[in-house]
């Protein structure tokens, strides 16, 4: 496991439980193993212990971060004499390929939904912000897709600006992982909701030719994080586990369409070539780098399970 630099706090499982004990957990979180197998990514894995021990306590600590987002937005409008901003309270979350990003996400959005009936959460993906497969291929980089310069960076600020200035009516475009390709003219409207969650490989990252980061909109960041090798082990799991249900369900626009015209093995040897040519150098040139950057990481090991979480102290 990788050293937690001298700014985070390191917990344990064990140790992080306790964290919540001194604060009320909500006790309103309904969830059940269908409503967990729902939620999670595919082929991605999860325990209800996690869901209770380790996102818990988590979504007790945004509560605080949440209350004291408000509070000092309220102070700071004193303070210039204007209207204080309704602005959501916006949390990003980072992380490899197939770490379980999209997993963590919707989580914590079902479970401050739960917790927090009263509170509008929402979710969106920075995959929407990719440049469409037409015109990366125009540009030439279409073996770069995930790298910083395949993102429409432009148009991604512009979002959060909007976002968090509290404008009605923000879109995000969407993206279909089945056709691995952005969804010309759909978009999702999100209407000033009171907390935010963004998840994306870019998160973390600043943007070709601007000094701005993402992350400079968040209120609070995250990072998924695991041993590069257990990493890969999953996103071979994951294709696998893709390709039998393309096989299943033959689909012509789908991505994995003309992986099912190819032995198994075959098809595996190609996505094992992806990962090395693509998804590992932009993991440790873009992605890992920006870990530090963030002020929770969650750790796993062996299946997912969450070993020790950093806390960012200062």
């Amino acid at each position: 496991m990788a050293t937690a630099p001298l700014n985070f706090a390191v917990f344990n499982r064990e140790d992080w439980q306790k964290l919540a004990s001194q604060y009320v957990v909500p006790e309103k979180i309904d969830m059940t193993p269908q409503t967990l197998q729902n939620i999670k990514a595919y082929n991605d894995r999860i325990v209800m212990a996690d869901v209770f021990n380790i996102y818990g306590p988590l979504v007790t600590y945004i509560k605080l971060r949440y209350d004291q987002y408000r509070h000092d937005i309220a102070e700071r409008a004193a303070f210039l004499g204007r209207q204080a901003s309704r602005g959501p309270f916006i949390i990003g979350i980072a992380g490899s390929v197939a770490v379980g990003k999209s997993t963590t996400a919707r989580l914590l959005q079902y479970m401050l939904q739960s917790a927090f009936p009263e509170k509008e959460i929402a979710l969106t993906t920075t995959d929407g912000f990719l440049l469409s497969n037409d015109k990366l291929k125009a540009a030439g980089i279409f073996d770069r897709k995930g790298f910083p310069e395949s993102y429409n960076m432009v148009e991604l600020l512009s979002f959060m600006n909007a976002l968090k200035e509290g404008k009605k009516k923000v879109r995000s475009p969407k993206y279909s992982h089945e056709m691995s390709d952005v969804l010309a003219g759909e978009y999702d409207e999100f209407d000033n909701p009171d907390i935010f969650i963004i998840e994306g490989i870019n998160t973390l990252q600043s943007g070709a030719n601007t000094p701005v980061y993402v992350s400079d909109f968040f209120d609070l960041s995250i990072y998924v994080d695991a041993k590069t090798d257990l990493i890969e082990q999953w996103y071979v799991e994951r294709f696998r586990a893709l390709l039998t249900v393309a096989k299943e369900n033959p689909d012509d626009n789908s991505f994995f369409a003309e992986y099912t015209k190819m032995p198994v093995e075959e098809a595996v040897a190609s996505a094992v070539d992806v990962w090395h040519q693509v998804n590992l150098p932009n993991l440790n040139d873009y992605i890992l780098p920006t870990r530090e950057r963030a002020d929770l990481v969650l750790h796993k090991q062996a299946n997912h399970e969450i070993d020790t979480i950093w806390l960012r102290k200062f």
